[in-house]
Parts: structure tokens; sequence; C-alpha cells
């Protein structure tokens, strides 16, 4: 009765899902946040701010 077989894809299966999880949680966060750009200031005021 060998189980090593069955455990060892389930494991390379879940592995895999939470690999892909990960690629597209970082997807959206690139493409789709856009991280870095403001919303409610031009950029030309956040690099010379008046004061």
């Amino acid at each position: 009765m060998s189980t090593g077989g069955k455990a060892r894809s389930r494991m390379y299966a879940f592995v895999s899902i939470i690999f892909v999880i990960g690629l597209l949680l970082a997807g959206y966060y690139v493409f789709g946040k856009t991280p870095g750009e403001t919303e409610t200031a031009p950029a030309s005021e956040v690099v010379n701010p008046k004061s």
C-alpha cells in the first residue's frame, strides 16, 4: 500500500495553486492598481511641493 505518489502529486497541485494565486495577486497590484501614481495631485506638485 504505497501512498507516497498520491501525496506527492497533491502536494505539487497545492503548491502550484498557491503559486498561481500569488501571481494573480501580484499582476493585479502591478497592472490594476498602478502603484506609484497619485490620483489627487499632478506629478509636478508632488515633486516640487509648494510651501
